[in-house]
């Protein structure tokens, strides 16, 4: 029908537009996020754009909802504004008409929501913790940054450098402190280093150049100085392996057969932006009914309030769940639960009683 196409494509081009903005906000958030990391050698340079794309997946679960959401009570609310849902009245279209438009389109972009939140999300998620695993195993030189003193040795030193080539393998102007065994303090200064690597054991050094070693034993204030052309340092290593998948990041099959609390919590997180996609898309029906002389953006107002409302629900549900306050059986079926009836109380209150119930499994000929 040309009414329900011309209604999906103004739904559609406004989705793209919201999520986009969406995007976009949350984009320049993780990136600020990201950087910080970088400058603080916790996050490789070269991982930066793959951690960024994996982040921007993630916030999808929060966007595509939202965004489906703030598309339909727009998109009908400038309707009502411009006389097209009066026009639209006019010629026989009714409201719960709208609404089967409205939820069929909701029903196709749930099924894409869902195949992000069950496949794309977790296969992600493993990805990022493979990432971060490999950085956090990485040398002590892998996180350099020129300029920036950096922890090494598991926490028990600190190194900087005045300059750094790209593959981290030369060092201008090294700085080494470390702590030892007995409280022992040592301290090196080198003008430059490389990196090798022992042909036999395979171990890792860190090779200073024309520098001075200073170190102090505990209970002494003088130190013991030794001027060097060549000094070898251990670089720290640390096994890269994932012991344990974190449960954001088990599939979903094999996570609907663990029956710990955080996986039936994780597995209900998983199901939730589904029917959210259904019940918000509903719920902005009603909410979107305003008068030519009302402010456009009271709807939206009152619509942002609903969505906060209903996701600190669902995050009080998980926390339930953990805490065992609700059975895992229930899940977050309770909040659903509140959304459903109140798209009943708003459909009841702008159709009627009668008029809804005697035109619920008729469809519209035109």
């Amino acid at each position: 029908m040309i009414i329900a196409r011309y209604l999906i494509k103004e739904i559609a081009q406004t989705l793209f537009g919201v999520a986009l903005v969406l995007m976009l906000v949350g984009l320049s958030g993780q990136l600020v996020g990201v950087f910080s990391e970088v400058a603080e050698g916790t996050l490789s340079v070269n991982t930066v754009m793959l951690v960024l794309g994996l982040k921007s997946l993630a916030m999808l679960m929060v966007i595509l909802p939202l965004s489906l959401f703030l598309a339909v009570l727009m998109t009908l609310s400038r309707f009502y504004q411009n006389n097209e849902m009066a026009a639209i009245s006019a010629s026989g279209i009714s409201q719960l008409y709208i609404v089967q438009v409205v939820l069929s389109f909701a029903f196709l972009f749930a099924i894409i929501v869902g195949i992000f939140s069950f496949q794309i999300i977790p296969w992600a998620n493993t990805i990022q913790q493979e990432v971060a695993a490999k950085v956090e195993s990485a040398s002590e030189l892998e996180g350099m940054t020129a300029g920036r003193f950096r922890e090494v040795s598991a926490g028990v030193g600190v190194m900087y450098v005045e300059g750094l080539n790209e593959e981290h393998t030369q060092m201008q102007g090294v700085f080494l402190q470390q702590r030892l065994e007995n409280n022992a303090e040592l301290i090196i200064r080198a003008n430059k280093g490389h990196r090798k690597i022992d042909s036999q054991t395979g171990d890792k050094f860190m090779v200073l150049e024309k520098g001075v070693r200073y170190q102090r034993t505990q209970g002494k204030l003088d130190y013991t100085i030794i001027e060097f052309e060549q000094h070898g340092v251990r670089i720290h290593e640390k096994s890269s392996v994932v012991k344990h998948k974190k449960h954001t990041a088990i599939p979903t099959l094999e996570l609907i057969k663990k029956d710990a609390l955080i996986y039936k919590a994780e597995f209900h997180s998983r199901l939730a932006p589904i029917f959210l996609c259904l019940l918000l898309a509903v719920i902005a029906v009603p909410l979107s009914q305003t008068s030519p002389r009302q402010g456009r953006y009271l709807r939206l107002g009152l619509g942002l309030l609903v969505y906060i409302i209903v996701t600190n629900l669902i995050n009080i549900g998980k926390s339930w769940i953990l805490y065992e306050k609700v059975p895992a059986v229930v899940g977050l079926w309770w909040v659903h639960g509140i959304m459903l009836l109140l798209v009943i109380v708003l459909l009841m209150q702008q159709l009627g009683f009668r008029y809804l119930f005697s035109n619920m499994g008729k469809r519209e000929s035109k």
